[in-house]
């Protein structure tokens, strides 16, 4: 049983790969669909993912997913090497790998094991061979992956069959084929990297020291392992071979075959040190050179003879065992481990391998890249519960803060010095409260990505051509925003390829392009996120809308003086749809209705444009953040509320010529030649006060989903940032109210949502 905290990681990496998979798969057929040739980079950098996956998983003994990560990268590189051309065939079958991995992962997750699954397995596999075969049958579908570094089904660790890629150090994996490596991916390499030599050091040291001999050298295997695996997934060469000839020699120390004496494990360390300036050179924009790497290799390959004839007695050193069998004499014996003590630029300059002044220039370089590229690792994983926590506890803070600077025992007295700690306490707490914020946030470009497979299917299935384009992927969003909206757009997009993008022919008759575009965009507006989808479909047909929401009574009379925002915003009433047929795409009047409720559950809101022939575009408005908000606290009677800041307009002080009471007794108040409904919040909540003149109080301007309404209150009492609780259990959902929170004095005061209040005022 392999550690949780391993099976953790290898779970989340393997997911993020499957994810970084699919937009890659989708780009490499476009690319193929538009030019007729396969892009090189993209194939190289999928295969890669899966070779990575394939891997992992064959260390963690997962057969499942080795066997069919294994035959997907047969047929990459078939793909790769010519022997395949591209079709659809292929590419659905590598989604189905993918998905088929995602359901694994899922299983692993729970029960800690791939078991189970074999028959569904055997299917894909053979599948994939057949898709490999092709018709004419004509390429084994057991042929190995050139560039393939494992087994399959063989874990590294198991000492009957020896994991150590049969590659040769000098044709290294693909090592000079260029990838689609990103800043960001290059720097996650340098500090993942040296998080695992950090390990290995780590590992050897204890293994040295004579503590936990098997767990150490499995431990050095390991980390020694997934460094060359990344080092050849970035194409780094000399990296991944003298990564690669280490892991054979600790392989052989693990079968006893090459004594894990303090000579060995030394020689061992002093490579760490070379892979470290290997690590420094690629963090100065470097291909990772490590200057006499043929040198290192011949002394790591000396270590590895004796372990391919036969094992050594346990117990006994190497250098006694080689007397014994008679292959040398006790004084060449003493004279290599004499050797062997020395330092290694020393050891080189005996064999006559390199010169005295290379050797100081090189420790020279070395301990000058040391000094100043040592790459430390600065991010960890954490999990959300625990971020939570922290989110709740400065929302706590941010109370007791505000109980603090606002007590009302201070009311009156002027202290220089107390308000001098307690405007330090409100730097640090807003400081501490971004801080806690940000480690939340995570830009949406994942959420993205994942539409790009969905697109692919809807368009196949509909027999539509749809080209999926995105912006601003890099828009941060907090991680529960990024969980809850992740339906609404399934739904929305499902909507826009289906409903709103026409077939190929009826689009060329329109004069359109016959491939359709939805366009996908996030950005920050007004402390805000705003994530809009566009199609250049046919939009949304008014009065076939219209026709529907009269026949399930949802509006009054013929709605002919109706605006269209309003019309459009029918689309979102629980069952409402005007398909003419239900597919397995959408037409059930199930969905747009998911999407309304997903957002006013973040307390955000939704808009709808279309013009008939030319698309629609929806736009979702949520807060940065849903624990802090900034607000208008404001006093009706002896009750006080607080309004979201981002909802007021304006507030002003009317005069009696500038209002109207209509004949059903509504009061309009005028404001820039435009008629304004007037609420006073006294009555909707039936207070029982707030009777007086509009012009002894105050007016704010309220906006919401494009409606206005004035709100009459007593009092403004000023500006505010509070931490959102809900409301008890008992007090039930409360229209108009989103939550509450603690004042300074320790009164409780409600936080309004104003479109609730809307609705309610309009009861």
């Amino acid at each position: 049983m392999h550690d949780p905290e391993l099976v953790e990681g290898f779970i989340a990496d393997s997911r993020e790969m499957i994810d970084e998979v699919e937009p890659y798969l989708i780009e490499l057929q476009k690319s193929f669909e538009a030019e007729g040739d396969v892009d090189e980079e993209i194939l190289n950098t999928i295969f890669r993912l899966f070779h990575s996956l394939k891997g992992a998983a064959g260390f963690l003994h997962l057969d499942n997913v080795t066997r069919v990560t294994h035959e997907a990268e047969t047929l990459l590189n078939h793909l790769r090497e010519g022997k395949l051309t591209l079709n659809d065939t292929q590419m659905d079958m590598i989604f189905e790998a993918s998905d088929f991995i995602r359901k694994l992962l899922s299983s692993i997750e729970e029960k800690g094991s791939d078991e189970g699954f074999e028959s569904e397995a055997e299917e894909i596999v053979e599948s994939l061979r057949k898709t490999i075969a092709g018709p004419a049958g004509n390429i084994s579908a057991d042929e190995q992956p050139a560039a393939s570094n494992d087994q399959p089904g063989a874990p590294p660790d198991d000492p009957s069959v020896s994991p150590v890629p049969e590659t040769t150090d000098e044709e290294p994996v693909a090592s000079d084929e260029q990838l689609l490596i990103t800043p960001e991916m290059k720097k996650q390499f340098i500090e993942e990297s040296d998080e695992l030599l950090e390990e290995v050091e780590q590992n050897l040291l204890a293994l040295e020291g004579g503590e936990g001999q098997g767990e150490g050298l499995a431990g050095a295997f390991r980390n020694i392992h997934s460094f060359k695996g990344n080092c050849g997934f970035f194409g780094y060469s000399e990296l991944e071979r003298l990564s690669h000839k280490s892991e054979t020699v600790l392989e052989h120390m693990k079968n006893g075959a090459v004594e894990a004496c303090g000579e060995n494990i030394s020689v061992l360390l002093r490579i760490v040190d070379m892979l470290r300036g290997g690590i420094a050179d690629v963090s100065e924009g470097g291909q990772g050179r490590i200057q006499g790497c043929d040198l290192l290799l011949e002394l790591l390959d000396d270590m590895i003879p004796a372990a391919e004839e036969e094992q050594p007695a346990e117990g006994k050193p190497i250098g006694e065992i080689l007397v014994e069998r008679g292959d040398a004499t006790p004084e060449a014996v003493e004279s290599a481990l004499e050797i062997q003590s020395k330092p290694l630029g020393e050891i080189l300059v005996d064999m006559g391998k390199t010169t005295p002044k290379a050797v100081e220039k090189a420790l020279s370089q070395q301990e000058k890249q040391g000094k100043t590229k040592k790459v430390v690792r600065r991010d960890i994983r954490v999990d959300l519960d625990k971020l939570n926590e922290l989110n709740d506890l400065v929302g706590e803070l941010v109370t007791a803060q505000a109980m603090v600077v606002r007590n009302p025992d201070l009311k009156g007295h002027e202290f220089e010095n107390f308000e001098k700690a307690a405007h330090h306490l409100e730097q640090i707490s807003a400081s501490l409260q971004d801080v806690a914020m940000s480690l939340r946030m995570i830009p949406v470009s994942g959420l993205f990505r994942k539409m790009m497979r969905l697109v692919h299917d809807l368009s196949r299935k509909a027999g539509k051509r749809v080209d999926l384009r995105m912006k601003g992927e890099e828009t941060e969003v907090d991680k529960t925003v990024i969980e809850v909206i992740s339906d609404p757009l399934v739904h929305i997009i499902r909507n826009s390829v289906d409903h709103g993008i026409e077939p190929p022919d009826e689009r060329e008759r329109a004069g359109k392009n016959p491939t359709g575009m939805v366009e996908l965009e996030a950005k920050h507006e007004g402390g805000e996120v705003w994530i809009t989808v566009r199609d250049d479909g046919k939009g949304l047909d008014r009065e076939r809308i219209l026709a529907k929401a009269i026949q399930k009574g949802l509006i009054e009379g013929d709605g002919k003086d109706m605006a269209d925002k309003e019309i459009f915003g029918l689309i979102f009433e629980p069952g409402f749809s005007t398909a003419e047929k239900v597919t397995d795409i959408s037409g059930r009047g199930v969905g747009m209705d998911v999407v309304r409720k997903n957002i006013d559950q973040l307390k955000g809101r939704v808009d709808v444009q279309s013009t008939a022939g030319e698309g629609t575009t929806i736009s979702i408005r949520i807060p940065l953040t849903l624990a802090i908000i900034e607000g208008m606290l404001v006093r009706s009677g002896e009750s006080r509320y607080l309004i979201p800041l981002l909802a007021i307009k304006e507030s002003f002080r009317p005069k009696l010529d500038h209002v109207t009471v209509m004949p059903g007794g509504q009061e309009m108040v005028r404001v820039r030649e435009e008629l304004i409904p007037v609420a006073r919040l006294s009555h909707v909540y039936r207070l029982g006060n707030g009777n007086g003149r509009l012009d002894e109080g105050l007016l704010i301007i309220l906006e919401n989903q494009g409606k206005s309404m004035c709100l009459f209150v007593d009092e403004i009492l000023g500006q505010m940032e509070t931490v959102i609780k809900g409301l008890p259990g008992f007090m039930g959902n409360i229209q108009g109210v989103s939550g509450c929170t603690i004042l300074g004095d320790g009164e409780v005061s409600l936080i309004l949502d104003v479109g609730g209040l809307m609705e309610r005022a309009k009861q």
